[in-house]
């Protein structure tokens, strides 16, 4: 298996639509597919296709194309999907209950572990399986436990306090939906996830569309 460090950022960005599209055809037992065929379904250039695959070895069959299965399980790996990695939820409002309820962690090798609130009303109360604990039992057992990631969902005027508990706990990643700035050492990778960064991009390309449907209407 190749190197993370020698594939560049833009082709490993890429790596999660390879995944999704690999398991699709696998499901419908396809064995191997061409830069071509791949190119139809996930709307990148054929030629973009070879020259991101090439980074992961050798993967064609001479007139079959590539073995799907083969690419399958290697990108997996380079996705480190095959490692298992504990992980907590630090905030259980309705934003930390729906990523508690994501069906989806186990496939990516997460465990979900532990959800955690400071709010007496919610501390106790359970969500898929997993009950609300206190935040200030949070430290004990990010180290007991040895969790690698933390989401954290809590307010933005927290969000700071509690990225520092789980740094000064040992925690190596934090998955942020606090949309807000938070600062963090260089040894924890921190991965921000923003909404209205999203929503903002669809409000824009649907005033681009709408704009070009005005153009050709004219």
């Amino acid at each position: 298996m190749p190197d993370t460090k020698d594939i560049p950022d833009k082709i490993i960005q890429r790596l999660p639509h390879y995944y999704v599209q690999l398991k699709k055809l696998l499901s419908d037992d396809t064995e191997y597919i061409s830069s071509e065929k791949l190119s139809k379904i996930m709307g990148y250039s054929s030629s973009l296709i070879r020259r991101d695959l090439s980074h992961f070895g050798s993967f064609g069959k001479k007139s079959y194309g590539y073995d799907i299965n083969c690419l399958y399980e290697t990108i997996s790996k380079i996705l480190g999907f095959s490692s298992n990695k504990k992980m907590i939820i630090i905030g259980a409002g309705f934003l930390g209950r729906a990523l508690a309820n994501n069906k989806s962690y186990k496939e990516r090798g997460y465990e979900l572990i532990g959800l955690f609130d400071k709010d007496p009303a919610i501390i106790g109360l359970e969500f898929n399986g997993l009950q609300v604990m206190d935040i200030e039992f949070a430290p004990g057992f990010i180290k007991q436990n040895q969790v690698e990631v933390a989401a954290l969902a809590v307010p933005s005027d927290e969000a700071q306090k509690a990225a520092n508990l789980l740094i000064n706990s040992g925690i190596k990643g934090i998955w942020d939906f606090t949309e807000t700035p938070i600062s963090v050492p260089d040894d924890i990778i921190l991965v921000e996830q923003n909404m209205n960064d999203g929503l903002c991009k669809l409000s824009c390309r649907l005033m681009q569309k709408s704009n070009e449907c005005s153009e050709q209407n004219e």
